[in-house]
């Protein structure tokens, strides 16, 4: 059985400052390159902004597609935060997908 995770913001945790990028940032790093690799990454609410230009975890995500790591972003969320045109790594997905990658026999873990 594999994993999924759903991250469901750019950051981890409320702490004050850059805690919060730099924890998902090295989360990332590290979820590109462990031996026992998820079967998904899947990115909603805030955490979209991770798999859009600009975000620091690109090359870290574009590895894990290379891995064979499903990435896929919420495109309800895309929408919301005005990014649809701006995602470079991924597919955009859509909340029937979600539900059903959810309620499969995979574990969900969730990062927030």
């Amino acid at each position: 059985m594999s994993k999924r995770l759903l991250i469901l913001s750019d950051v981890i945790g409320s702490a004050e400052g850059d805690l919060g990028a730099i924890l998902m940032k090295n989360f990332l790093y590290s979820v590109a390159r462990v031996d026992d690799v998820p079967a998904a990454l899947m990115f909603m609410n805030r955490g979209v902004r991770l798999v859009c230009e600009g975000s620091a975890s690109l090359e870290d995500l574009r590895l894990c597609v290379e891995r064979g790591i499903a990435v896929r972003a919420c495109g309800t969320c895309l929408d919301y935060l005005g990014l649809k045109d701006k995602v470079a790594v991924g597919e955009v997905g859509t909340m029937v997908e979600s539900v059903a990658a959810l309620l499969g026999p995979d574990d969900v873990v969730t990062i927030a």
